[in-house]
């Protein structure tokens, strides 16, 4: 395993130990709430650099169809 990964762990058992489960119970949850917006913050920087360009099959334009309206309001 990873020595950061330890040294992580460690830490978490000298919290459950000095300040208790509850707060331990708190900071497991934040940190992993932490580690989820990372994740998602670098999977949306590879999505953003893969569809630099047009997208695959090319742009669609939709045209709605001219129902006579005027655009000034005269009508």
């Amino acid at each position: 395993m990873d020595e950061r990964v330890l040294c992580l762990l460690q830490t978490f058992a000298e919290i459950e130990r000095e300040l208790g489960a509850d707060v331990f119970d708190g900071v497991i949850e934040r940190a992993r709430l932490a580690v989820a917006a990372e994740v998602m913050v670098e999977a949306e920087r590879r999505a953003i650099r893969s569809r630099r360009g047009l997208p695959p099959g090319g742009c669609e334009v939709i045209a709605f169809p001219d129902r006579g309206c005027p655009v000034d309001g005269d009508g």
